[in-house]
This record gives structure tokens, sequence and C-alpha cells, in this order.
């Protein structure tokens, strides 16, 4: 996988963010929802030790990374989103309660098509 850089961000906090904007009468312009910016290699470092149990890719490709974003104008007026780990404990939960994390007859749970190796175009 390419260790490029995400920006995650929990959908109950852009539904929050989206209300405060609305609410505030001193907003203005675009504001960026993305609180947590992680690479790859972090974050499979991150979900391994929370659920040592799944099995994660070992080849992590270092990529150049675009430039991260930040999330201050929306700070600024009083949001305050989940920690990193609050949203993939949550999502993981969900996704397990839902069987998308099991893998079929002793297979390896697949990563959606969105992750590419590093190889693939």
């Amino acid at each position: 996988m390419s260790n490029k850089l995400w920006h995650i961000v929990d959908v109950r906090d852009v539904a929050d963010a989206l209300l405060l904007v609305y609410e505030k009468a001193e907003s203005s312009g675009r504001y960026i929802c993305a609180p947590n910016s992680v690479c790859t290699k972090d974050l499979v470092d991150l979900l391994r030790k929370m659920y040592p149990q799944y099995s994660y890719v070992n080849n992590i490709v270092d990529v150049d990374r675009k430039a991260g974003l930040s999330s201050q104008k929306l700070k600024g007026l009083g949001w305050r989103p989940r920690k990193l780990e609050e949203t993939l404990s949550d999502s993981v939960g969900c996704y397990e309660k839902a069987g998308l994390l099991q893998g079929s007859a002793g297979r390896n749970c697949r990563l959606p098509h969105l992750f590419r190796l590093a190889g693939d175009q």
C-alpha cells in the first residue's frame, strides 16, 4: 500500500460542524472539516494496536504526500471533533456488527478497492 496522507472525519462531526456553521452568525465562507490527518503506516499501526486480531498489510511504500488540511477556522467557531481513536473504534464496531470484517472460508478480509496497492494504476 502507498503511505499516503489520509484526512479522516467522523460523519457525526460533519453533522455537528454543519449545524454550528448554520447557527453561528459570524460564520462565513468555506470551512474545512478534516480534523485527523494520518499517513497509511500510522493508521495501520494504530489499528493493529487497537485490534490485533485482524490481519494487516506489512508492505507500505513511501510516496510523496500532499500538504495537510486545517480545520482551525471551524474550531475557531467552537467545533470540537471526536478523537481519531473514537472514530476508528466506532467504525470498526459498526463493521463488525454488519459482518463486513469477516473473511470467507478462512481467507483474510479484503480492504475496499479505494485502498490501492503501491503498484496499482
